[in-house]
């Protein structure tokens, strides 16, 4: 008689026929990948993470996947051949330019400026989209490129405020290298103390860290609401809390330093800060203030490579609170600030203090302000989209920082196209085009330029274009570039600054 309660083991059969499902499903599965023109229903591509990699961490990653595999893409194009990379691209046919006439030039008077030269139009050749600047809102920073092309020494600064689309800080390297090649290096720019996010990552620079606890923006819950340019604090409490920022190898920006300045907190609890450069002694300075206030530490060295090394000094109790590093040269040249929130949603550069955020943005004193946002909005499912509210919101953020930096040029780029998979084609995400039209109208309201990457890449269905390209341009999670998707649209964006700096030459230099 059998008993209910003996443990019933597994049917040989059914053990084997599970077995043959599966195999049968794994050949399926491979199709994809040995049948040319299938590239769009393979599961997992080059650079992109495993199923459930994630579960093996022990906090989620924002971003993270997209990011990673990025990071990872091997470059397939040669590094300094852009143009073969923009011919591989599935782009848009190129505009047919035509270059500006050249102004009659002003009456001679005494101690005017000679023009800067004019920009071969061979140099933007390929263009596919141009800069929409109805209020002349970037002429302060093509005046201060003039100045640098004229070779004075002073320094032309372009921060650009995104999300993970440059968590790793690539398509604004694309734009440091190539504007630096043209005006010269003006250094790598900003730096935080510590990342704020998992995969947050900057290129031109050697940057470690370890001891120290982050706040984000994002999350809102950071000591007084202040956050720094680049929204991440870094606080220690302890003296094992270390960050070496340094120079790197090679050739090219972020190679030489000759500036360094240190933007933290001076408050009430403050304790002593150390930086020592190179095998030197830590230069100390207290951080301890009467009232909270923000302060910056200048620190020159000989123009060459070098290595900072910073964290607390003295005695305890140990209490910081810094934001982070800026790395230049004394000019000319460019300087190109990758200020990425990753996963943020484009209101919440509305978390940060607003008193603070002036003094941050005075200190640190850009020449040309870019916000590339709005990659969380377009694509969240817990987020609802009400134009109203966010134009109300975006078009406050814009005023704010306008107003920390009334002389800066303002520049809206909107979001790239993101796609989904639906009965297994790649299509645009339905919120993409409707948020596009809003950051233009938000941008022309505000009184900034606005540039359209998202025709300037296809338009709709660029998405399927560029995961099929080879090379592929973007990744699995079809939102995040590729080391090589973020050098086209650097290119790209490079090449709409040089024709709008050449037609503001061609109409005077005012």
């Amino acid at each position: 008689m059998n008993d209910p309660r003996r443990r019933q083991e597994p049917h040989p059969a059914g053990v084997w026929r599970a077995a043959r499902v599966a195999l049968f499903a794994a050949c399926f599965a491979w199709i994809p990948y040995a049948v040319p023109g299938l590239e769009r229903l393979r599961v997992i591509g080059p650079g992109d993470a495993w199923p459930l990699a994630d579960l093996l961490h022990a906090t989620p990653r924002q971003g993270g996947a997209g990011i990673a595999g990025a990071l990872r893409e091997h470059r397939i194009v040669d590094r300094d051949d852009d143009d073969a990379l923009l011919r591989l691209a599935p782009l848009p046919p190129p505009l047919e330019i035509v270059p500006r006439r050249e102004a009659p030039p002003p009456l001679a008077t005494p101690g005017a400026r000679t023009p800067p030269p004019r920009i071969d139009p061979g140099d933007y050749h390929g263009l596919t989209r141009e800069i929409e600047d109805p209020h002349d809102a970037m002429r302060w920073f093509y005046r201060r490129l003039g100045r640098v092309a004229r070779g004075e020494r002073v320094l032309a600064r372009m921060s650009v405020y995104g999300t993970s689309i440059n968590g790793g800080d690539l398509t604004t390297a694309q734009l440091r290298r190539l504007l630096s090649e043209r005006f010269g290096d003006g250094g790598k720019g900003w730096v935080p103390i510590a990342p704020g996010w998992r995969y947050q990552r900057h290129q031109d620079v050697e940057w470690s860290s370890e001891g120290w606890r982050t706040y984000v923006v994002n999350r809102g819950d950071g000591p007084l609401g202040r956050y720094g340019y680049g929204g991440v604090v870094a606080t220690a409490d302890h003296p094992r809390a270390v960050s070496r920022i340094a120079t790197r190898g090679g050739d090219g920006p972020g190679t030489r330093a000759s500036v360094v300045r240190l933007f933290y907190q001076a408050w009430p609890e403050g304790s002593t800060l150390g930086v020592a450069v190179d095998d030197g002694p830590p230069l100390e300075r207290s951080t301890r203030a009467a009232a909270v206030e923000d302060r910056v530490e200048t620190i020159r060295v000989a123009d060459g490579a070098h290595r900072f090394t910073i964290g607390p000094a003295g005695e305890a109790p140990h209490r910081l609170r810094l934001y982070g590093v800026t790395m230049e040269r004394d000019g000319p040249g460019v300087v190109v600030d990758g200020l990425a929130l990753i996963g943020a949603f484009t209101r919440v550069l509305r978390l940060f203090d607003e008193e603070h955020l002036r003094a941050q943005v005075r200190q640190r004193d850009p020449h040309l302000l870019v916000f590339w946002m709005g990659a969380n909005d377009a694509v969240s499912s817990s987020v609802a989209y009400v134009p109203e509210r966010y134009e109300a919101h975006y078009r406050g953020i814009l005023r704010r920082f306008r107003e920390a930096a009334p002389e800066a040029s303002c520049l809206v780029m909107s979001v790239l196209d993101k796609g989904e998979r639906v009965a297994g084609r790649i299509v645009t995400r339905a919120r993409v085009p409707r948020l596009v039209e809003a950051q233009r109208a938000i941008a022309h309201a505000e009184g900034c330029a606005f540039f359209d990457s998202f025709m300037a890449l296809g338009g709709e269905g660029t998405m399927a274009r560029w995961y099929t390209s080879r090379p592929r341009l973007v990744t699995d999670d079809l939102g995040h570039l590729t080391a090589s998707g973020a050098r086209v649209v650097g290119s790209l964006v490079h090449r709409a600054l040089l024709k709008g700096y050449d037609d503001w030459i061609a109409e005077g230099a005012p």
